[in-house]
């Protein structure tokens, strides 16, 4: 027992003249994941003093022989520092374990999604639990080199890993319950996986919309009549005529829903006829204005252009009135 804590002695010594350093040492490492591509956000922590003899009292103390007198409880703590990468999409695990490795050694691996996936009646907790250490060959970087002793705990999960662990740590028993209970906590943390499942295949899928539109612009297609206009289809005629134009995913989404708003049904076939003939007009507008209009106001031009009474709200009262001398 006085062996013990002489050792809690030297651990109290040890946190509190370090702690400064290893909080310096967290803010370098957190700085650096975040620059890493796939990257949603990064957290840390320097773990708290009374955690740290809480943990090595409940997971090592009664494991170590009593004639060995030259252990440290720091040297338990591989966790003292921990950091959390959270990321959009299951397949951004491995790209951004890859991304790791530039900078950093693996020395220990913990993939609870393994774990998991492994069995066929439990579903919960998924993330890649890495023990890491600076890459040798930045031992000589000064930038790098204060912290080459360090190792630290990552851990990596999706943005949807990361809510359900935050909730599933506000379950107050889960293991000697119920197993009405147990089952419905089973049942909610398969919705939360195949919600991460769903939300990576409608990520691929819009990928794959995105890539047809690419296609069919490189081989010339001529827009379909019949087909109801969507962003995609909207998309493709709108890049046939501004090709050069960079148009941002949620302002298309939001111009589309006006439009449809105003006609449902309206069509691919409609909205190229509209550009086809209206858009020299609306050259003609933004030349007389003396302003460059861009690509989504001219357009709104030539819809008003195409049914005045139909599209009159889509313009401004001024917008109109310019429109108007166009007759």
């Amino acid at each position: 027992m006085k062996n013990i804590d002489q050792k809690i002695k030297e651990f109290n010594s040890y946190y509190h003249t370090n702690l400064g350093y290893y909080n310096e040492a967290l803010s370098f490492l957190i700085q650096l994941i975040n620059t890493l591509p796939n990257v949603e956000s990064v957290s840390g922590r320097v773990k708290d003093y009374e955690e740290c003899l809480s943990k090595f009292e409940r997971k090592y103390a009664k494991g170590i022989p009593s004639s060995n007198k030259s252990y440290k409880i720091f040297d338990y703590l591989t966790d003292f520092i921990g950091i959390r990468v959270i990321c959009l999409y299951s397949r951004d695990v491995k790209s951004i374990r890859r991304e790791l490795s530039k900078y950093f050694r693996e020395v220990a691996i913990t993939d609870k999604t393994i774990q998991i996936e492994s069995t066929d009646d439990k579903f919960g907790y998924k993330s890649l639990h890495l023990d890491l250490a600076i890459n040798d060959k930045y031992n000589k970087n000064p930038e790098f080199s204060a912290y080459s002793s360090i190792r630290f705990e990552l851990q990596i999960r999706t943005i949807i890993q990361d809510a359900w662990s935050v909730l599933d740590h506000k379950i107050k028993y889960k293991k000697s319950i119920p197993q009405s209970l147990k089952r419905r906590i089973n049942r909610l943390a398969a919705l939360f996986e195949i919600a991460d499942d769903e939300f990576l295949r409608i990520d691929e899928e819009i990928t794959m919309e995105e890539k047809k539109i690419s296609d069919r612009l490189k081989m010339g297609d001529a827009a379909e009549s019949n087909k109801p206009l969507d962003v995609f289809r909207f998309l493709f005629v709108a890049l046939k005529h501004f090709p050069d134009y960079n148009f941002i995913e949620f302002k298309v989404d939001g111009f589309v829903q006006e439009i449809l708003e105003i006609k449902e049904g309206f069509t691919e076939g409609e909205l190229n006829r509209v550009l086809e003939n209206y858009l020299q007009t609306a050259e003609d507008i933004a030349r007389n204005e003396k302003k460059a209009l861009n690509p989504y106001t001219k357009i709104r031009y030539c819809l008003y252009l195409s049914d005045r009474k139909l599209f009159s709200a889509i313009l401004s009262p001024y917008q109109r009135k310019a429109a108007t001398h166009r007759k």
